[in-house]
């Protein structure tokens, strides 16, 4: 445990100068922030050291969170990261590699069979990704979705709050374009590559019998106690009922978006936030005649086949 300690703090100290600048600057605006991660660490080590001594035993050393993008999946990661014993760890993953979103087998490099580790992703269903965390004992995953739709509308504000700088992967100029053409973007990209994602998803379930659990965004928003009780019996945990509402209460929304992506420069990863309140039927509020007609086009039938809608009339 001293090896890893060592190496993950001489990899603190090869950041660069920009990146202690902004460290510093964020500190000094959330100071309980930087408590908090010293806190969860602490935390961390002796409760490994219980798990290693058989204090405490669950079924399932990792719990593997793969969600689609803006689908709820760090509230999700933050409700697993309240579970008491499991923690999430420094996982490198070549830059190349995670900008995909996919793994490699170095992001189990500080996970120990013994401990139990939360991992959240939006991992790509790809043979490849399967084959290394099924060989790095993931014995179950939770998938989290949402309709297309409200996916376009959430990415559309991310995009709009943190925009891209040129040069990054996906690099997206909203600057030049109106709010309709924006969206109409957006309908294009999760068209593109969000329903293959969850298809893909779909697939691995199919071939591999209780592995992985579906958490839909909507089912999630209007009863988060009753679905986190049922990702709980997937990976038989059994936690009191008052343990539960306390979780639910903690990974309330609560900030901006733009406060909660400050704070989470320094806050635990397991427990740090930069979601905006998503809602259920977003998009009907924000998709003009012309947005829904492309997204009829692009969309329309998976739309049905995903079971969001009957027909094309909405």
């Amino acid at each position: 445990m001293f090896n890893k300690t060592l190496e993950i703090f001489s990899l603190i100290l090869s950041k660069d100068i920009a990146w202690w600048q902004s460290f510093i600057k964020v500190n000094a605006r959330n100071p309980t922030a930087l408590l908090s991660r010293f806190s969860y660490n602490i935390k961390r080590g002796l409760f490994d050291i219980a798990a290693r001594l058989g204090i405490y035993q669950y079924k399932y050393n990792i719990i593997f969170i793969a969600g689609m993008p803006l689908s709820a999946t760090t509230w999700v990661k933050n409700m697993f990261g309240r579970v008491p014993g499991y923690f999430t760890r420094f996982a490198p993953i070549p830059y190349d590699i995670s900008v995909r979103q996919d793994f490699s087998e170095s992001a189990f490099k500080y996970v120990s069979r013994q401990e139990y580790t939360l991992f959240k992703t939006h991992l790509n269903p790809t043979v490849e990704n399967l084959n290394i965390i099924l060989n790095n004992n993931v014995k179950k995953v939770v998938v989290t979705h949402r309709d297309f739709r409200d996916v376009v509308v959430a990415r559309y504000h991310r995009l709009k709050k943190f925009p891209k700088k040129p040069g990054d992967p996906f690099y997206t100029d909203l600057t030049k374009a109106t709010e309709e053409e924006a969206i109409n973007e957006s309908i294009r990209l999760v068209s593109d590559d969000y329903v293959s994602w969850i298809d893909g998803w779909v697939n691995i379930a199919n071939e591999h019998n209780d592995f992985v659990y579906f958490c839909p965004f909507e089912r999630l928003r209007n009863n988060p106690k009753g679905e986190f009780e049922k990702m709980l019996d997937f990976y038989e945990i059994k936690l009191s009922g008052k343990k539960i509402d306390e979780i639910i209460a903690a990974c309330e929304g609560k900030g901006n978006m733009q406060e909660n992506h400050t704070k989470a420069v320094l806050q635990p990863w397991a427990l740090s936030s930069n979601f905006r309140s998503g809602k259920v039927g977003g998009w009907k509020e924000e998709f003009t005649e012309a947005n829904k007609k492309y997204c009829k086009k692009l969309l329309g039938k998976e739309l049905i086949r995903h079971g969001y809608e009957k027909d094309d009339n909405w």
